[in-house]
C-alpha cells in the first residue's frame, strides 16, 4: 500500500514537473534569477546590506495593504512586484556576502508577514464579498507555513551539519504552491479583483494540500526513514 501511494504521488509530481506551465515558469525564473544575481553581485560589491534590502522591500510591500483597501489595484500590484524584486535581490546580495542566520530568519519572517498582509488587504478591499474567502486563504496559508517551519526546526535539530532537504521525501509535492504560483495569483487578482473568491478558495485548498504533504513528508523523514536505517 505504501509503495503504491509513493508511486502515485511520484507520478503526479513527475507530470507536474514536465507540464508546459512548469517548464515555462522554470525558464522564466532562470532568466530572471540570472539578471537578479548580476545586480545582486554589483550591490554586494558596493557594500549594500542584504538585510536593509529585505526591510526596504517589506516596507514597500506593506503599502499594498493601504492601496488594496482603497481599491487602487494598480498601485497595489506595483508594491507587490517591487517587494518580490527586493526579495530576490536580497538573496542575491547575501550569496555574494556571508549569509547570516539572522538574515535567513529576517527574510523568511518578512515574507510570511507580507503575504498574510496582502490577503488581509484584499479582505479590506471588499469586506462583504472577500472576507470569508480571505479568512479561508489565511487558514490554508497558516497551515502550510506552520508545517513548513515546524519541519525545518526538527530537520535542522536532527541534522545541523547540512541544510534540511524536504524534497528527499516521496510525499512532498516539489515546488507546488510555492512563491511563483502565489505571486502569479496575486498579479491576476490585482488585474481582475472580482476573481478573488474562486482564486482564494483554490489557493487556500492548494495550501492545505501542501500542509498535508509536508506532514506526510515529516512522517517519512522522521519515522520511516529512521527505521529503514
Amino acid at each position: 500500500m505504501q509503495n503504491k501511494l509513493k508511486s502515485i504521488i511520484n507520478n503526479l509530481i513527475s507530470q507536474y514537473n514536465s507540464s508546459d506551465f512548469c517548464l515555462r515558469s522554470k525558464c522564466v525564473r532562470q532568466k530572471c534569477q540570472s539578471l537578479v544575481d548580476f545586480y545582486g553581485k554589483k550591490a554586494a560589491q558596493k557594500g549594500i546590506s542584504a538585510n536593509m534590502v529585505s526591510i526596504l522591500g517589506f516596507s514597500v510591500g506593506m503599502l499594498a495593504i493601504n492601496f488594496l483597501a482603497m481599491n487602487m489595484f494598480f498601485w497595489a500590484l506595483l508594491c507587490i512586484l517591487l517587494n518580490r524584486l527586493f526579495d530576490a535581490l536580497d538573496g542575491a546580495i547575501a550569496k555574494n556576502k556571508n549569509i547570516s542566520d539572522f538574515g535567513v530568519f529576517l527574510d523568511a519572517t518578512l515574507d510570511y508577514i507580507f503575504y498574510a498582509g496582502v490577503i488581509f488587504g484584499f479582505a479590506l478591499a471588499n469586506p462583504m464579498e472577500n472576507a470569508v474567502a480571505a479568512s479561508f486563504l489565511l487558514f490554508g496559508f497558516s497551515a502550510s507555513a506552520s508545517a513548513m517551519l515546524a519541519y525545518a526546526v526538527i530537520a535542522y535539530k536532527n541534522s545541523k551539519s547540512k541544510e534540511p532537504d524536504l524534497e528527499q521525501s516521496p510525499f512532498y509535492l516539489g515546488g507546488m504552491a510555492q512563491g511563483f504560483e502565489t505571486l502569479t495569483a496575486l498579479v491576476v487578482l490585482c488585474i481582475v479583483p472580482i476573481w478573488f473568491l474562486p482564486i482564494a478558495i483554490v489557493l487556500g485548498c492548494w495550501c492545505l494540500v501542501k500542509a498535508l504533504m509536508i506532514i506526510s513528508a515529516a512522517y517519512f523523514s522522521f519515522v520511516i526513514a529512521k527505521k529503514e536505517k
